[in-house]
């Protein structure tokens, strides 16, 4: 549920583009004969890569495996954090409430913080995971119901990343659209998922502005 603003935007990159939500590996990389292998892998959107997992538990470690390819470039999992180097394949070993989830290098990934409540709202409060890297989002929003987006009733957000030397940018800014199809009071949460340390500098306009900055554990 905490995925629905990616999921939406997704669908909406259905609607514009015929590029479905889930894709074989070999639709981004058709030259990479690699990617023909792994059958079951598939791209989850345009930042996600995913590798269910159907081989039986181990008896002695409850643990299963697949073999997951992953593509040149950097690749993180979202749920263990932890950073492969690509072009390769790797057998990755989960118990049975898990799979990998690999984000891909600047990957960026809008999620609700309402994720306990049955509703497709557009969320008060965003959560952006954002990863180390060079690449462009555009989350679309609309009121999810009706047609008025036909009527310039819709919001695109631009989010970019950029990461130079030992630093990394990130930028946040209205690409077009209505901005009272999303609520006029938004917090907006940015984790940095493949970030060890930084100082952290937060600029509206060309003012700097105060923000709250947590370390994750």
């Amino acid at each position: 549920h905490k995925l629905l603003p990616y999921i939406y935007t997704m669908n909406y990159r259905t609607h514009t583009d015929c590029r479905a939500i889930c894709e074989p590996m070999y639709y981004h990389f058709p030259e990479e004969e690699k990617a023909y292998e792994c059958k079951n892998e598939f791209f989850y959107g345009t930042e996600l890569i995913v590798a269910p997992i159907t081989e039986h538990t181990s008896e002695n470690t409850n643990l299963a495996s697949v073999n997951v390819w992953i593509p040149e470039g950097r690749y993180t999992d979202v749920f263990t954090d932890r950073i492969y180097e690509g072009n390769k394949f790797v057998k990755m070993y989960r118990d049975i409430d898990s799979i990998p989830v690999l984000a891909k290098e600047g990957a960026i990934i809008p999620m609700s913080k309402n994720d306990r409540v049955n509703d497709c709202s557009n969320p008060e409060e965003l959560e952006v995971l954002v990863y180390r890297g060079n690449n462009t989002f555009l989350l679309y929003e609309d009121d999810g119901e009706s047609l008025s987006y036909k009527n310039g009733e819709y919001l695109k957000t631009n989010f970019t990343v950029s990461e130079e030397n030992n630093s990394v940018y990130l930028s946040v800014s209205k690409e077009e659209g209505d901005v009272n199809v999303v609520p006029k009071k938004r917090t907006y949460t940015f984790k940095f998922k493949d970030i060890v340390s930084a100082d952290v500098t937060v600029t509206v306009g060309n003012k700097e502005a105060k923000a709250e900055v947590k370390k994750c554990g």
